[in-house]
């Protein structure tokens, strides 16, 4: 598969990702949202709302669209 690198406010709904980069924001790492880690997007609110993800299959956590913009994914096989 040739999965190209987006950013997560980017990602479709429904699709797992693995975080490739991330922005230095300490509250992401105590959230589970670290390099390597593997997400579900479970939605993507309009009008530039935030953005509902499941970590590494365990718990879900809503990102805002500032933040989501700062931290690239790129999809892998569900």
């Amino acid at each position: 598969m040739n999965a190209k690198t987006i950013n997560l406010y980017d990602s479709k709904r429904g699709k797992s990702f693995k975080i490739v980069s991330v922005a230095n924001i300490a509250l992401l790492e105590s959230l589970g949202v670290r390099l390597g880690a593997q997400i579900n997007v479970l939605n993507r609110y309009a009008f530039g709302g935030p953005v509902l993800l499941r970590v590494d299959d365990s718990y879900s956590i809503a990102i805002g669209k500032e933040i989501a913009t700062q931290i690239l994914v790129k999809e892998v096989d569900a």
